[in-house]
């Protein structure tokens, strides 16, 4: 569905008509993946299936701006419960630097807080022009000289929404993308969060979530996947098992990143996981002491530690591989 959201006029005082539209929409399906044809991978995976059918309960949006009728700009948004990821900025080459994308955003910003939404994240890089564009706009670095970005609409959006609750288990569905990246994007955790989506301290990910999601779909590489989500919707932890065949025999490796506050409910997010019938090992970096603890209360054991094994943000870091099976 597309709904006109008002006007912009541009350097060269033409008039720019800025409207979003709503994922699924047929008749404007074409134009978008033309538009945004130059994405490829999974990108383009994402928008020609989101432009035709609904993605579980996953909210796309593309919010354009047309002269003369034709897109020149675009900017998507994906969110589910008031949380997004901003991304596919886009504006044709003959049609830039006049202000386009600024036009486009006012009104994308001013959309997302009317409709109650209280944060969105994005990439980019740092102190690029784009940076300062985002920033201008109220995004701020997750951590120092970062390009990725929030905004929050309230300032304490962190300390409200990762509160304490009750928590259950679910598996991965299409609309855990924008929230799976407010649980990375947490600072002052882990500094190895994934070694299978190589997330190595606060990590945007609008494209790792992605390829996994289409590994999910598509391929045969993970033995299980679980979600630890809150009873707010609030995605506090997650859990993957996956197969390592550099070993023979097969191997599983387990990913396990949680949110701080929520580490006593984390066995209720391992005992729904799956194991295969093999020997999982986990990799714990040395900062991440909670974890290690709750794997050993699971029936892990330490079988080994690599020195210096790798170095994120100034530090050296051990890597302890604990396995069970």
């Amino acid at each position: 569905m597309y709904n006109q959201l008002g006007e912009a006029v541009l350097k060269t005082n033409e008039r720019m008509e800025v409207g979003v539209i709503t994922a699924p929409d047929e008749p404007y399906a074409a134009e978008i993946k033309k538009f945004l044809g130059h994405k490829g991978g999974n990108w383009e995976w994402h928008i020609e299936r989101c432009v035709i059918e609904s993605l579980d309960a996953l909210e796309t949006r593309f919010y354009i701006g047309k002269v003369n009728g034709s897109i020149i700009t675009n900017i998507m948004t994906v969110e589910h419960q008031g949380i997004g990821i901003l991304g596919h900025v886009f504006t044709m080459p003959d049609q830039r630097r006049k202000g386009a994308c600024k036009g486009v955003m006012a009104y994308q910003m001013e959309d997302f807080r009317q409709r109650k939404g209280r944060a969105l994240y994005l990439g980019t890089g740092y102190d690029s022009p784009p940076y300062h564009i985002y920033h201008s706009f109220g995004f701020e670095s997750v951590f120092p000289k970062s390009g990725f970005m929030k905004y929050y609409v309230d300032t304490d959006f962190e300390e409200h929404y990762f509160a304490p609750a009750p928590v259950q288990t679910k598996p991965i569905e299409w609309h855990d993308w924008p929230k799976v990246t407010a649980l990375s994007g947490i600072v002052g955790s882990d500094a190895l969060r994934s070694l299978i989506w190589n997330v190595y301290g606060p990590t945007n990910m609008e494209g790792g979530f992605l390829n996994f999601k289409h590994d999910l779909e598509t391929e045969n590489i993970y033995e299980d996947a679980k979600l630890l989500i809150t009873s707010d919707g609030v995605i506090v932890g997650w859990a993957t098992v996956s197969r390592d065949y550099r070993w023979r025999p097969a191997i599983a490796v387990l990913d396990l990143f949680f949110h701080p506050n929520f580490v006593e409910e984390v066995p209720t997010l391992l005992s729904s996981v799956a194991f295969p019938d093999a020997k999982v090992q986990c990799y714990v970096d040395s900062g991440a002491e909670k974890k290690a603890a709750v794997l050993e209360t699971a029936g892990f054991t330490c079988e080994g530690r690599f020195r210096n094994q790798f170095a994120y943000d100034g530090q050296a870091y051990d890597v302890l591989v604990l396995a069970r099976g």
